[in-house]
């Protein structure tokens, strides 16, 4: 009460006397003065005045200072959210795709190679993915993902808000769903950067992308980017190799039953797999199927149908399906490679259609032909090195005792034994110990391969390629990559270098041995293994068609231009002649030596090389590079580029090419009695005009055969898939004649059998202006020789 007295007394005065008043005043000015200065300066320190003035006039300025520290804070926990809350979109900002991302979503595709007439030989990817189209994806896979994954997917906008705001109760329940729509799976599977773990940043971050997705796109694009993303069972991404993996067919042609398999795939690829986890897998189908009822997508009686059916695959291997040249594949991306990189493409995953000149039955045709033949050679090649009641290829072994131990060292168990600190001989000895082992050692490293390639002559174009019988077991090229002693069959270059100075083919030379000596008086006496009784002199189209070793020799003197000589040294132009003619016709990438012996077939040569050397021949002298590749499209049908040959040049003249053909049908013919190293041809049912050569080399290890035709020239060789690996002799399945040739006998007979079409049986045609120099002996010969033969 006394401090209301006071103050009340201090009121009073201030009315009645002047002078107080006055004073007053001048106090409050000063005490309002100090309150400017203390909230300029931001003391807190009261002034004296302020403590002795206790009336009404105070609370008002203590009002005015409560609503100042009021707004003070409030500006400063709005400056507070305004940063927060801009971190937070800065750092949502960072994990979501920029704008142009949302425009050119990006997805790995597979590249595919195809043959000229659209079938696909093989394909390139990192994910087993193929685009389709919405037009090419049948409905009942739209209507099965729809009804299970999404039923208000026409009606949102990227979100549903009706399953978003129901995911607190499952999780209440325990029941981890999402809630998120196709759109915003579609968010995830586009932009990796969104994430996948469980936390609301994550979650914020897929919605505002779906959002994004959905105002850039449309319903059926969103579809189908979608069924073109997501991953199936079976390493299948896609819908389209989805389908192709478990059923063989297209998106396009599938049904309801094999639709609703694949779409509850999605939900765990790995626990509803179709081919692993039946069960587990109708259970899924069938739920898709109730909702596909349940949606109106089915009715009843559709929906009981397809209930009650088992789950039917045809199962196609990701890693093989489409994939019918694994060999020819990687020489065409190894062709196309550089022109990738420079251009800033990426075979693996941008979705490339690279078109080849393979023609797909025969693709398939010579596929099958080395297949079997080589399953026939193997029987033949094991029962030729075994000695009856001693092991697997008794005789193989002992003739070559270093061998095994050679293998066994190459072997993987004893390579980590030595690596882990063993003695090489303690490992050797310990392995050698168990027998199986030892026998598997055996089997797998005593395996023959073959390889096979057609080309057409007129244009260089490959038509046929296999580089091998086994590309997941050994991935070396045997077409391309594998240099092989070229035998007897690099004698028609020696021929065509005598034919180009002036020797003709009813010229004759002594078929008995020579023998040359060099400074250093070592004796180089190359010979045929037999000498079988007849005349001694034969003309050089016998001694081609029978692949004599001794005729050859016996024109080195000729083309060295040293007639009568014996020393070695002084055949060396001749070498360097048919090294020279091998380049002109096409052996360009592997170096031929120029020693004597290369007459023999000494150099080591690819059989690509071989074959389109071959082909010059039948191309009327003409070399053209051979090519594999005629275009690139980008996965829209937009040429990128195009290939044609690099090389066309005259190897040799028209006339040469000719008479070096028509010598070599003496080889399948059989020569002017009627004897040729490929008469087995014509045994097997080969009646077209066909000229070639056989070779064997001097090792026994590669057996050669090369056919041409005016359409096609076809190569095969036969050999051990470990270059130490030997056929018993030459004789048997150790010649060309009796491995490679009827692979190429085979190829012809089905192609003419099963592919007409793509086949023709035009004979050789003289060149323009081309007259025969035949003297009339030799022509009685040879047409008594074509009344016996019937050509």
């Amino acid at each position: 009460m006394s401090n209301q007295g006071d103050h009340n007394e201090d009121y009073d005065r201030y009315l009645s006397d002047p002078e107080y008043r006055k004073k007053m005043l001048e106090l409050r000015k000063k005490n309002a003065a100090e309150k400017a200065e203390r909230e300029r300066t931001g003391s807190k320190k009261p002034g004296k005045i302020r403590n002795k003035l206790r009336f009404t006039g105070d609370s008002d300025a203590s009002s005015e200072n409560i609503y100042s520290i009021l707004l003070r804070w409030t500006g400063i926990l709005i400056v507070i959210g305004i940063v927060l809350g801009s971190g937070l979109i800065l750092y949502l900002m960072q994990g979501l795709p920029s704008i142009e991302e949302l425009e050119n979503p990006r997805t790995d595709i597979a590249s595919f190679v195809m043959s000229r007439d659209g079938e696909v030989l093989d394909k390139y990817f990192t994910e087993n993915r193929t685009y389709v189209t919405y037009e090419n994806i049948s409905p009942h896979v739209i209507d099965a993902l729809i009804a299970v994954e999404d039923h208000r997917f026409y009606q949102h906008w990227g979100i549903d808000l009706y399953r978003t705001a129901a995911v607190p109760i499952h999780l209440l329940r325990g029941n981890m769903q999402g809630g998120s729509t196709i759109t915003q799976q579609l968010a995830r599977n586009l932009y990796r950067k969104i994430g996948r773990e469980v936390t609301v940043v994550r979650k914020l971050r897929e919605m505002i992308t779906a959002i994004q997705i959905e105002r850039n796109y449309t319903k059926r694009e969103i579809l189908e980017m979608y069924l073109n993303t997501v991953e199936f069972s079976n390493s299948s991404h896609g819908i389209e190799a989805a389908a192709f993996t478990h059923y063989g067919k297209t998106a396009h042609d599938l049904n309801i039953n094999e639709a609703a398999t694949l779409i509850g795939s999605l939900n765990n690829p790995t626990l509803y797999n179709p081919r692993s986890r039946t069960e587990q897998s109708t259970r899924r189908r069938n739920i898709v199927l109730s909702q596909m009822e349940r949606r109106g997508f089915i009715s009843a009686p559709v929906f009981e149908d397809n209930f009650t059916q088992a789950i039917a695959l045809n199962y196609n291997p990701p890693f093989r399906a489409r994939r019918e040249s694994r060999y020819f594949g990687e020489y065409v991306r190894l062709q196309i490679q550089q022109w990738a990189d420079e251009n800033g493409y990426d075979l693996f995953t941008d979705g490339l259609i690279i078109y080849t000149t393979v023609e797909s039955n025969m693709q398939r045709i010579a596929e099958k032909v080395v297949t079997e033949n080589l399953v026939e050679l193997q029987a033949a090649f094991e029962r030729e090195w075994t000695q009856p009641g001693q092991g697997y290829m008794s005789r193989y072994w002992q003739r070559f005792p270093a061998h095994l131990d050679q293998f066994i060292a190459e072997s993987g168990e004893f390579q980590t034994a030595v690596a882990a600190g063993q003695s090489r001989a303690v490992v050797m000895d310990s392995l050698k110990a168990i027998p199986e082992f030892v026998e598997q050692i055996k089997r797998t490293r005593t395996k023959l391969e073959s390889s096979f390639v057609a080309l057409d002559p007129r244009n260089g174009q490959v038509l046929a390629w296999v580089g091998g019988t086994d590309y997941g077991r050994r991935q070396f090229d045997q077409v391309f990559m594998a240099k092989k002693q070229a035998g007897s069959t690099f004698k028609p270059f020696v021929y065509a270098v005598a034919i180009d100075n002036g020797y003709k083919p009813y010229h004759r030379f002594s078929r008995y041995p020579v023998s040359f000596i060099d400074r250093q008086n070592r004796v180089w006496d190359p010979k045929d293994a037999t000498i079988s009784p007849g005349p001694e002199m034969v003309s050089l189209r016998e001694g081609l068609a029978r692949s004599l070793n001794n005729v050859t020799v016996r024109l080195l003197p000729e083309l060295a231009g040293a007639p009568g000589t014996n020393q070695l040294e002084e055949l060396m132009p001749a070498g360097r002649k048919i090294a020279e003619m091998a380049r002109n016709l096409g052996v360009r990438q592997s170096p031929i030596t120029t020693y004597p012996s290369v007459a023999l077939g000494t150099a080591e040569v690819t059989l690509l090389e071989m074959t389109s050397a071959y082909s010059t021949f039948a191309n009327q002298g003409v070399y053209i590079e051979p090519i594999a590749v005629t275009r690139i499209e980008d996965k829209a049908g937009n040429v990128l580029v195009e290939y044609f040959p690099q090389e066309r040049e005259e190897g040799i003249s028209p006339e040469t090419a000719y008479i070096m053909i028509d010598m070599m049908r003496g080889v399948i013919r059989g020569g002017e009695w009627g004897i040729g190293t490929g008469v087995r041809m014509r045994n097997m049912g080969v009646t077209q005009d066909v000229a070639g050569k056989t070779g064997t080399t001097q090792n026994s290890a590669d057996n050669w055969f090369i056919a041409v035709m005016p359409h096609i020239a076809v190569g095969s060789w036969v050999g051990g898939d470990d270059r130490r690996i030997r056929f018993p002799s030459s004789q048997g399945i150790g010649q060309g004649a009796r491995s490679a040739l009827p692979i190429v006998a085979d190829f012809i007979i089905e192609n003419r059998r099963d592919n007409g079409d793509n086949w023709s049986t035009d004979g050789f045609e003289q060149p323009a202006g081309y007259v025969e120099d035949v003297p009339d002996a030799v022509q009685t010969i040879q047409d008594q020789r074509n009344r016996r033969t019937g050509w």
